[in-house]
């Protein structure tokens, strides 16, 4: 690897910016052939730091934003086939902002959410066990809506754990889904707002299956999570 240049620069559409344990988790959209890109740490949980996704003016990047990455390697990871690993000692670039035609131009047409029928945590069809994890099927789609119905409540009452998260849920290809949201500005949006309902509709959202995660009962799955949502209104169309 030189001193003085990154192995590869990838240019992307920024479609996820989610909130993840002591960092974000970045994904997008190369401009070239569309495909999906993840741009990962080299730290045990792979995320990107604030530091990593740093302009050179002090801005960071942003959902929508198109940017150029600094990269040294593919690094996928089980599912998760689109990991890249940044080279962190450059700054990333922005070269632009992403329209509302560009985002739908980038849809993945008659994408399914991997496999159904498994639920917990107060959602729906919300994980996917590690035995039936396809490897080859990728951990990212981009999917239009109709609507889309974000729900702020208690994380498990049941258990006595009153605080409120945001959970989204949707219908796509007919199937329910209701998913944890962790795009973290409409988190914040309906956290601030209270408990309640909120509706939006005509989104385009990123939906990611997680590393897998094994529960105190041993039993190991991937977790479906929004990871953002995009309307005209917050592309500024």
């Amino acid at each position: 690897m030189s001193d003085d240049a990154p192995n590869f620069v990838e240019r992307i559409v920024c479609l996820a910016n989610s909130r993840k344990i002591a960092g974000r988790c970045v994904a997008g959209k190369r401009l070239g052939d569309r495909s999906w890109f993840r741009p990962i740490s080299d730290r045990p949980g792979h995320e990107i730091s604030e530091f990593d996704r740093r302009y050179s003016d002090g801005k960071t990047a942003q959902l929508l934003d198109v940017i150029e990455i600094p990269c040294i390697e593919e690094r996928p990871h089980g599912h998760q086939r689109e990991n890249v690993l940044i080279d962190d000692r450059f700054y990333w670039e922005k070269k632009g902002r992403a329209s509302w035609q560009d985002v739908g131009a980038l849809v993945d047409p008659d994408a399914d959410l991997w496999t159904n029928g498994f639920s917990a945590y107060y959602n729906r069809n919300n994980r996917v066990p590690e035995a039936l994890i396809d490897e080859d099927g990728g951990s990212l789609r981009l999917i239009e809506l109709d609507e889309i119905v974000l729900h702020a409540g208690p994380k498990a009452p049941d258990f006595g754990n009153t605080k409120l998260i945001v959970r989204a849920s949707f219908e796509h290809r007919g199937q329910r889904y209701k998913l944890d949201l962790t795009d973290p500005e409409y988190e914040a949006a309906c956290l601030e707002q209270g408990a309640g309902e909120y509706h939006l509709e005509s989104v385009i959202a990123c939906v990611s299956l997680s590393e897998l995660h094994t529960n105190q009962n041993g039993e190991t799955f991937a977790y479906k999570l929004v990871a953002s949502i995009i309307t005209p209104e917050r592309v500024g169309a």
